[in-house]
C-alpha cells in the first residue's frame, strides 16, 4: 500500500481472502484498493465482507471507510443501474429488429469494426482507405418501427464512388419508392432561361446528379446457396449475421467502440474486434497465401426508381451491413459508370412489386 499501486493490492489482498476468507486486514487493503481504483461498489463489497467477519463488525478502521465511500458508492450503484436499465431496453430493441427480419425474409450482416490489429493505423495505409469507412460514424443505429404498425424506418448510405462521396439516410421508410427520394435528394436542375442551373452539391461541378440520370445498384456479398459455415470471407467484406446473439454482441460492440460507454469498455471492445479480425485474416491466409489476394469485384443488383426499399430488403441477394442498407449511385454517364459497369457484373434489376 505504502508504493501506492493500488492494482497490485487488489489482487494480492484477493489472493489472501481465497485462503482465508476471515481475513480483516485483507478486506479493508481490498476496500481501499478498489477505493483508489475508484471502484466504489466494489470498495463497499469488500467493506460488508470485512464487517461480516465474527467479532469484527465494530472494527472501526472498516466503518470509518465505509462513511468516507457511502456518497460515492450510492452514486455508483444508481449509475450502475441506470447503465443495466439502457442495456435492457437495447436488448429489447435488437430482439425486435431481428424477429421483424425474420418474419420479413431481410439477411442481416457486419463488416470489421475496426481496420488494423496494431495500434499504428498506418499498418494498412491509415482509416481513409479502408473500404467501410462511411459506415464507422453511423455504425449502431437501429430501424426502428414507425408508429408501431410494422411500418418500419431504415438508416440507410448513399454511397456516390464516382465522386469520393457519400450521404447518410437517418430515415428511408420501406414502403417509400426510390424514385420518390432520389427526387428530393436530386431534384431535376432549374432552368432560369440562361442555362445557369445547377445542382445542391458543391462537389457535383459538372451538375449530373439529377434524378432522372442516376442509377442505383447494391451489391451482393454472397448467394444464398454459398451461406455456410465453412464459408470464409476476406476480411474487408460482409460477414453474415446468423444468430440473435451474434446480432446483439455486434450491436453492443458498435456502440462501445464509439465511445458511448466509456473509454475502458471501447478498448475491451477493440481488442475483442482486432482479435476477431486477426482471426479472419489469419483464415483467409491459410487457403489464398496473402491477404492481397483479394476476391473478385462483387456482382451488383440495380434498383428501378419505382421499387421500394421492401422490395430491396425482401431480395434474397441484399445483406444488409451494419443495419445500414447500402446503396451505389452513379450519374448515368459518367466514366466511373462506365468502369464500375466493366469490374461488376449486373445479375439483375429489383423491379417494383404489385402489393
Amino acid at each position: 500500500m505504502q508504493l501506492k499501486n493500488w492494482g497490485l493490492v487488489r489482487d494480492e489482498s484477493t489472493k489472501a481472502l481465497y485462503f482465508n476468507a476471515n481475513n480483516v486486514k485483507a478486506c479493508y487493503r481490498l476496500a481501499k484498493g478498489h477505493q483508489n481504483l475508484k471502484n466504489w461498489e466494489e470498495a463497499n463489497d469488500a467493506i460488508e465482507k470485512g464487517l461480516s467477519i465474527p467479532n469484527e463488525s465494530d472494527n472501526q478502521d472498516l466503518i470509518k471507510l465505509q462513511t468516507l465511500l457511502t456518497e460515492r458508492v450510492r452514486r455508483a450503484r444508481v449509475a450502475r443501474q441506470k447503465r443495466e436499465r439502457a442495456r435492457a431496453e437495447r436488448i429489447v430493441k435488437v430482439k425486435k429488429v431481428w424477429k421483424w427480419c425474420q418474419e420479413s425474409g431481410y439477411r442481416l450482416g457486419r463488416v470489421p469494426l475496426v481496420n488494423t490489429v496494431v495500434d499504428d493505423e498506418d499498418e494498412i495505409g491509415g482509416e481513409e482507405e479502408f473500404r467501410w469507412h462511411f459506415h464507422q460514424p453511423h455504425t449502431g443505429r437501429l430501424p426502428i418501427d414507425f408508429g408501431g404498425n410494422k411500418e418500419w424506418v431504415w438508416p440507410c448510405m448513399f454511397v456516390y464512388p464516382s465522386h469520393g462521396q457519400s450521404d447518410f439516410i437517418e430515415r428511408f421508410a420501406e414502403s417509400e419508392m426510390f424514385a420518390s427520394r432520389m427526387a428530393e435528394a436530386f431534384p431535376e436542375i432549374e432552368n432560369d432561361g440562361d442555362g445557369g442551373g445547377e445542382t445542391s452539391m458543391p462537389w457535383d461541378h459538372n451538375n449530373e446528379f439529377v434524378c432522372s440520370k442516376l442509377a442505383v445498384y447494391f451489391e451482393v456479398h454472397y448467394e444464398v446457396e454459398t451461406d455456410d459455415e465453412n464459408m470464409i470471407i476476406h476480411p474487408e467484406n460482409v460477414s453474415p449475421l446468423k444468430t440473435q446473439a451474434a446480432t446483439m454482441k455486434f450491436y453492443e460492440a458498435s456502440r462501445a467502440l464509439k465511445g458511448d460507454e466509456g473509454p475502458e469498455i471501447a478498448e475491451v471492445a477493440r481488442c475483442l474486434e482486432r482479435k476477431l479480425l486477426h482471426k479472419q485474416r489469419k483464415r483467409w491466409n491459410k487457403k489464398h497465401g496473402s491477404l492481397w489476394s483479394k476476391p473478385d469485384p462483387c456482382a451488383v443488383v440495380r434498383v428501378h426508381p419505382a421499387a421500394m426499399l421492401r422490395d430491396v430488403l425482401t431480395d434474397s441477394r441484399m445483406v444488409v451491413p451494419n443495419f445500414l442498407p447500402t446503396f451505389l449511385i452513379f450519374p448515368e454517364n459518367h466514366v466511373a459508370h462506365e468502369e464500375f459497369c466493366r469490374d461488376h457484373k449486373c445479375v439483375g434489376i429489383i423491379e417494383p412489386q404489385n402489393s
